[in-house]
């Protein structure tokens, strides 16, 4: 099953209050830090959303300073597809992780890449319809980096749609791609299991400025995201 009823491509603008635009190099730890937002938002897949395309970014933010996972799937409308899986977990030195030939890859992702069957393909653009990614419906959203997360930046034969859901009392069961994707990650690396975060959210009150900026929220606005620290 298809994604035929994607919206039309919508030019809404993004905002970004810091940042400057992904053009890739994700993997880069320079790059993230620069275009971490644009990346969110799906800035690139918007630009080059074109008739004749298939590129899905979906986003797990399980608090990110802790987790982090990325899934892109880039193919052709009815064909297969390629599945770049990449995690990142917290953001400290790992002194056993560090490599001469690639002295900065400590602070990087952990990738995977495989393909998607057509057959996947159907299974997971059926999936992403009954979540909801398909239209553009969690306008206002708040989502707060010290906490769990999805967010979709959804290209299919033209049509871009953008979405981000917070967690439920019962997690993500309400997002039915989600296991279809940690299926088929294949980094190794555990999912980071949701959980009640309140107290992170209650002790920004007591941080210092400088602890405060370490965090982010971001905001789902009309097929877009607007972004604030």
């Amino acid at each position: 099953m298809r994604l035929a009823q994607f919206v039309p491509f919508v030019l809404s603008p993004l905002l970004f209050a810091a940042g400057c635009t992904y053009q890739g190099d994700i993997d880069k730890p320079y790059t993230q830090k620069a275009t971490w937002f644009s990346y969110v938002g799906g800035d690139d897949i918007r630009a080059r959303c074109a008739p004749g395309l298939t590129e899905y970014r979906l986003i797990y933010n399980a608090v990110y300073d802790e987790q982090i996972r990325s899934y892109e799937i880039k193919g052709k409308p009815g064909g297969p597809a390629e599945m770049v899986s990449r995690v990142q977990e917290g953001h400290g030195l790992d002194v056993t992780e560090i490599s001469l030939s690639d002295p900065l890859g400590q602070f990087g992702w952990k990738k995977s890449v495989t393909t998607l069957s057509v057959s996947e393909m159907d299974e997971l653009e059926s999936l992403l319809k009954i979540s909801g990614a398909g239209e553009p419906i969690t306008k206002g959203a708040r989502l707060r980096s010290d906490d769990f997360y999805w967010v979709s930046a959804l290209c299919y034969d033209g049509a871009f749609v953008y979405n981000g859901w917070k967690k439920t009392p019962e997690g993500f069961e309400h997002l039915a791609f989600m296991p279809f994707l940690l299926k088929h990650d294949e980094t190794g690396v555990e999912v980071n299991p949701f959980r009640d975060v309140g107290g992170k959210h209650i002790a920004r009150l007591h941080q210092s400025k400088a602890e405060k900026r370490k965090h982010f929220d971001l905001e789902v606005s009309n097929n877009g995201l607007v972004t604030g620290f």
